[in-house]
């Protein structure tokens, strides 16, 4: 069995153009995503960047540890760093997706990551990927983590069966998706849960989804807007001086008890709903 992460990114961001290229300590968002999945190497995991093929290059200074006297698109901060990408549709993810996991058996698995969330809990993951093995699901997802923390688990039958609902049954019918299936890929299998066999890892069993919910309500780890970028460089600022850079969702969690205010400054931010979709072209 083959296991492939797939992190989408892509430049264009609506509300924080370039993002994905930001720091977070010295490190870049897509450089903190790789370095948490080197972590599950030894599982069989391989990591590949699923970016947008028509990427604006933009200027970058001297940070990016690239030449500050050329445009930069995210294609070249990945050849430069030797992290793996492929090029797809910009804004149908899931085709995106379909293609770059098309040398994989329908036995095999995807990880779905975004380049919005630069802190996945790897360990958690580690466990998905475990049991996923074990429960032998179609779909599988962490729950119960601080907003960004989390990760998705497809098999590549259940991602390929998503896409053949964008056929329509008859000549001139209507595809079975709308367009914020195609740009959140694994919405469709959570709206069909009798089609699939959907497997959801808590963080702790021993307490209700309930108050799993509550204990991490408001605490946002993904980085939409700049509010955000400034909270996650905070918070890794913190970890990073306790020498746990690679800090998990548990630790965030606990320091949002101990020093809430640590995690203050992007409450105003709203997050768009799942069946939210890119209109731009």
């Amino acid at each position: 069995m083959k296991i492939r992460a797939l992190v989408q990114a892509r430049m264009k961001s609506e509300r924080l153009p370039g993002k994905v290229l930001e720091k977070i300590g010295q490190k870049t968002i897509v450089e903190h995503i790789a370095g948490r999945m080197a972590k599950l190497a030894g599982a069989g995991v391989d990591l590949c960047f699923a970016i947008a093929d028509e990427d604006p290059a933009v200027a970058r200074d001297s940070e990016t540890r690239l030449a500050a006297d050329r445009p930069i698109t995210l294609a070249d901060f990945l050849r430069e760093h030797s992290l793996p990408f492929v090029t797809g549709h910009a804004s149908n993810v899931l085709k995106r997706f379909i293609d770059a996991s098309e040398d994989l058996s329908p036995t095999d698995y995807v990880i779905r990551l975004t380049a919005d969330n630069p802190f996945v809990d790897q360990d958690q993951l580690a466990i998905l990927i475990q049991r996923m093995k074990e429960h032998s699901a179609d779909y599988g997802y962490t729950a119960d983590l601080p907003l960004g923390m989390g990760a998705e688990m497809i098999r590549v039958a259940a991602l390929r069966s998503v896409q053949l609902r964008d056929t329509p049954l008859t000549v001139g019918g209507e595809p079975g998706l709308r367009d914020y299936h195609r740009e959140h890929v694994t919405i469709f299998l959570r709206e069909n849960p009798h089609l699939y066999e959907i497997y959801p890892l808590r963080l702790d069993d021993t307490i209700s989804e309930e108050a799993a919910k509550l204990r991490v309500a408001g605490i946002r780890m993904t980085v939409d807007e700049p509010a955000d970028l400034i909270v996650a460089r905070r918070v890794f600022e913190h970890f990073e001086r306790r020498g746990l850079p690679q800090f998990g969702a548990l630790d965030v969690i606990q320091l949002a008890k101990n020093n809430p205010e640590m995690l203050h400054g992007n409450e105003a931010v709203k997050q768009k709903p799942a069946t939210s979709a890119d209109t731009r072209k």
